[in-house]
């Protein structure tokens, strides 16, 4: 069962490898062909660009057009009302000649609504339409303003008392020669302009039109938007949007709900703004249809790509270079030996598996000279610098590999600990460098004393020294101890702090049968325990086992 299940995760471990390996094919299948496909694509996206930026600039001339209609109707309203007030304030008609006068003038000009004259406390006295009669616009900012400024003054769009209707009144003041104000001409002007322009402009299928005045209230519009005429939509994004700024252009919802590109501009004299709507689906139809198509002609021919990549990148790419993967894979696993030339390969990839083998050739021999190098190198680790014997670590990895040996062999394993004595003292009055001197004559002498007896000589750390010596008992390492003890005495190396004038030693000395229960430290803590003995019995001296060996001192 277990086999079964082998060979089973081996089966889906290769169809992964296949996948991952034709995929790769495929990608580079349609990096090839993607360019090709893609240039039309962005050639189609171009052009849908260049159609919305055309809608943008007709939208923006549409209602620059309708905002200009405005501008010339409103020169030809001061002129009307310049003549008009000039006569009134020469002749000073009374209520029925001013009515008469001013009824004959209104059927003259179809964009008139209605005239009237309002003394300078604001009570209209004389009006074409007799409903306007007695009311008082002395409220109304536009009758303020040509009343004081003696000029021209143009109201924003805003919805008539007389009729309820959306309209826009202009007043001119009658001034006599005396400069005195005799009354203020009114005209309400109707927003037949804005019909001219959404009748052009529906010409067009999807175009919408509409007049929106500074506090975002609709109040006039194309046939699509007629319901919503005298409603605030101060609220709407669009209207945001068109109150924002004096002209621009903006693609978003309309009031109906139709996502179009509209351009707005400033109507001239007031705060109202004209916009102009065209259907973005309307606008983009056509080539939005032949950019599905290209999209499609893009994953029909990337599918056939992908085929080709599958079925026929297996045969002639995927299994060489399954083969080349798992020779590398050895290579990876330290088989330095195979060969990837011994098997036969297409031309394109003979110099890859040449290349292969010479990185096989060429990590066996970084291996080797790495291998040699950190032989060396743990060499040099494990020794001293100053004096050239091992270090505290050459003798703890010794220690462990001698104490296991005896162990095994049930023979005994000594130990000397050894301390210069005083020798911080001679390094104060002699310095350093004469220390250095006398540590390296010192471990030099252990080494050549020792040197049939003892597996190591080590600087165990600052002064002091260690010495395994496998296969003695304690008494022959005491001996040989105090031999090493008088050698040292021997150099006479001159110590003037010490008692006897020259430079001496102090050695602790234990031998352990190891048992299974028992730690090498146990060996290294009695010889440390032997040693300071010595040096409590006043040094220059050999202890083992707090006993006295051999030892002047002790």
């Amino acid at each position: 069962m277990s086999d079964l299940q082998a060979k089973s995760s081996r089966t889906s471990a290769r169809g992964k490898l296949r996948l991952s390996i034709r995929a790769r094919l495929i990608v580079v299948a349609l990096v090839a062909i993607a360019p090709l496909m893609f240039e039309r694509v962005r050639g189609l996206e171009q052009a849908r660009a260049e159609r919305t930026e055309h809608a943008h600039a007709q939208v923006i001339d549409m209602a620059r057009r309708g905002a200009e209609s405005q501008r010339e109707t409103a020169y030809s309203i001061r002129a009307l009302l310049q003549v008009i007030a000039h006569a009134y304030a020469t002749t000073r008609p009374d209520t029925a000649d001013c009515a008469r006068m001013l009824t004959g003038l209104i059927g003259n000009v179809p964009w008139l609504q209605n005239l009237g004259v309002a003394t300078p406390d604001g009570r209209i006295t004389c009006a074409t339409d007799q409903r306007a009669i007695g009311l008082n616009i002395a409220d109304r900012p536009y009758f303020q303003t040509a009343l004081h400024s003696h000029e021209f003054a143009l109201s924003d769009y805003l919805i008539n008392r007389v009729d309820q209707t959306p309209t826009l009144i202009a007043a001119f003041p009658a001034v006599n020669e005396g400069g005195t104000t005799n009354g203020v001409i009114l005209a309400s002007v109707n927003l037949s302009w804005i019909a001219d322009l959404a009748a052009k402009t529906a010409q067009r299928s999807g175009t919408s039109v509409m007049l929106v005045d500074s506090s975002g209230t609709l109040i006039a519009a194309s046939d699509d938007l007629r319901e919503l005429i005298g409603k605030n939509l101060a609220a709407r994004p669009l209207t945001k949007r068109m109150l924002a700024g004096d002209e621009g252009t903006a693609t978003l919802k309309g009031f109906d709900g139709v996502r179009r590109i509209f351009a707005y501009v400033r109507v001239p004299w007031t705060g109202a703004r004209l916009a102009v709507g065209l259907d973005e689906a309307v606008v983009h139809s056509g080539i939005d249809r032949e950019i599905t198509v290209a999209y499609l002609q893009l994953a029909l021919f990337g599918t056939l790509v992908l085929l080709a990549a599958w079925f026929g990148g297996e045969q002639l790419i995927v299994r060489p270079i399954r083969a080349l993967a798992r020779t590398a894979a050895r290579f990876g696993r330290g088989d330095l030996r195979v060969r990837a030339t011994d098997e036969p390969w297409m031309a394109e990839f003979e110099p890859l598996a040449a290349a292969l083998d010479d990185m096989a050739r060429k990590l066996a021999a970084r291996e080797e000279e790495l291998r040699i190098a950190n032989q060396h190198l743990e060499e040099l680790a494990s020794l001293d610098g100053l004096t050239g014997l091992a270090n505290r670590r050459g003798f703890d990895r010794k220690l462990e590999e001698e104490w296991q040996r005896a162990a095994q062999r049930s023979v005994p394993l000594a130990l000397m600990m050894i301390d210069i004595d005083h020798f911080k003292l001679f390094n104060d009055r002699y310095g350093h460098v004469r220390g250095d001197a006398c540590l390296r004559a010192v471990g030099e002498t252990l080494s050549l004393v020792t040197l049939d007896d003892a597996v190591l000589v080590a600087r165990y750390g600052g002064e002091e020294f260690a010495l395994l010596l496998p296969g003695l008992d304690v008494e022959r390492a005491s001996t040989l101890a105090d031999e090493a003890r008088r050698a040292i005495e021997d150099l006479l190396i001159t110590h003037a702090e010490s008692s006897r004038g020259h430079v001496t030693i102090s050695i602790g000395v234990d031998s352990i049968v190891p048992r299974q229960d028992q730690a090498a430290a146990d060996l290294v803590e009695a010889a440390d325990r032997a040693l300071y003995t010595a040096k409590r019995s006043g040094r220059n001296a050999v202890c083992a086992n707090e006993a006295m060996l051999l030892s002047e001192a002790c």
